[in-house]
């Protein structure tokens, strides 16, 4: 294998899960008794198996079969140096690293929540557009050093990462998209 460390994507892609998983249940201990969230996960394509709290996915485990299978035909092509290849791998890195990223946030707030609950009283009722919009912005606090960082030193890894940060905000406005369109349909003419 030319490029053991792609191996680390697809161990970021079973950390992200779950450590989602994780914060969903530590989620309902405390923060959720205040904060009413249509769904912990942002995601569609994953929100029924998070909401049901499932550690184990076999649609998942395929999926990550399958990025193991890809990294390690991707590992045997780049045979040598290749800024693209280097651009896509800062790419799928930094794409997970900044979404583990909140979900480690998540978790100690969660768990900060559970030590001191006299911290928290109330309760807030959050649309999932706001739960949606609030995951773009908290975005911006990796987007805005990334840029920073291509503007002084540009490095094909960290472009890649650059780039991910926008597919995330495009992927999160067609989340949002959606769901304005479902809240639409739902109010009464």
């Amino acid at each position: 294998m030319n490029h053991p460390e792609l191996l680390i994507i697809p161990a970021m892609i079973l950390s992200d899960y779950f450590l989602t998983v994780w914060g969903a249940v530590l989620s309902e201990k405390k923060y959720r008794q205040h904060f009413k969230i249509e769904h912990y996960e942002l995601n569609p394509i994953w929100q029924k198996s998070i909401a049901q709290k499932q550690w184990f996915n076999l649609r998942f485990v395929g999926m990550v079969a399958l990025a193991t299978m890809a990294c390690v035909l991707w590992s045997s092509g780049w045979t040598t140096p290749d800024d693209f290849m280097e651009g896509l791998f800062g790419f799928v890195v930094i794409l997970e690293a900044g979404i583990i990223g909140q979900h480690l946030s998540n978790i100690l707030t969660f768990f900060y929540l559970i030590r001191h609950p006299e911290c928290v009283s109330g309760e807030i009722t959050m649309s999932h557009l706001l739960s949606l919009n609030l995951s773009i912005y908290r975005s911006l606090t990796l987007f805005v050093p990334l840029v920073l960082i291509v503007i002084f030193s540009p490095a094909p890894f960290v472009i890649g990462g650059v780039f991910s940060q926008l597919f995330l905000f495009i992927l999160h406005l067609r989340w949002l998209g959606k769901a304005r369109a479902r809240v639409q349909a739902n109010k009464p003419v």
